[in-house]
């Protein structure tokens, strides 16, 4: 399995609903010292105490649906659907190999029907990892793709829908410390998602520029969708945690980690 990450695109300032639901949302529900008239006023606070892990679970539910149209004190977007610039994703195992190049994603639902589970945070050792359900995520777009699927070619471009349900993610954030004029913050070194939906569906017009031939690949591909998404979901995941990683530090390197994280 490869990611070409370097072909992998996401506009600059549209973070995603993980980076909400994992940052953005802890920086907001966790931290009373950052300027409390900025915060909602129906924002919960936790404490880092025995309570922290369950008091996150239960604000950040609270949060995400607060913040869902977006917040402009944050520069936060409107958050579903979620605009998503480019994307591309390659298996190239057997019996898997496949290029996807994905553009102009709109992906729905992905806040709207998520639910935290499961905060365990290790903040001695710098980790965040939380357990999450998202009822539904559709991503729709343009797309191109080339390659085979269990020996048999496919090869076109056109619109696309890629719809997961019923999917427990793992979110697990791994950082490192480091200090500036004097305070110590935490970047992350890296952001691992793990995807396992229960169902996916997909759909590519103009497969083979034939529309009969379009249809009869598309059943193919629901049909044996668990082999398919199987192969792919670790780019998916792999290409994801990139953006992830990447936008959360934005927030991590400005914020100093004693007033993110309240002791």
């Amino acid at each position: 399995m490869h990611v070409s990450m370097r072909k992998l695109v996401i506009q600059a300032k549209l973070p995603n609903v993980t980076l909400l639901l994992l940052l953005s949302v802890t920086a907001f529900v966790v931290n009373a010292a950052v300027a409390a008239k900025d915060l909602p006023k129906s924002f919960s606070k936790c404490k880092r105490d025995a309570n922290f892990d369950k008091c996150l679970v239960d604000a950040v539910n609270e949060a995400i649906q607060i913040l869902k149209p977006g917040n402009d004190d944050f520069h936060i977007p409107i958050l579903d659907p979620l605009h998503v610039k480019s994307l591309v994703v390659e298996a190239g195992t057997p019996p898997i190999n496949l290029k996807q190049a994905l553009k102009n994603l709109q992906v729905h639902h992905i806040i709207s029907s998520t639910k935290i589970q499961r905060y365990r945070t290790k903040l001695e050792k710098y980790l965040i990892v939380c357990d999450s359900l998202t009822k539904r995520i559709e991503m729709l777009g343009d797309y191109e793709m080339s390659g085979r699927i269990l020996l048999l070619p496919i090869t076109g471009s056109g619109k696309s829908n890629l719809t997961l349900v019923d999917a427990q993610i793992e979110h697990r954030l791994i950082g490192e410390p480091y200090e500036k004029d004097g305070r110590r913050y935490m970047r992350l070194k890296d952001y691992q998602i793990t995807m396992n939906p229960k169902r996916v569906y997909m759909h590519f017009d103009n497969l083979f520029n034939d529309a009969l031939l379009s249809q009869t690949m598309n059943r193919f591909l629901n049909d044996n969708w668990e082999t398919v998404f199987n192969e792919l979901k670790g780019g998916y995941s792999k290409s994801f945690g990139s953006i992830f990683r990447d936008i959360s530090n934005l927030i991590f390197e400005k914020v100093p980690m004693d007033e993110i994280f309240l002791s």
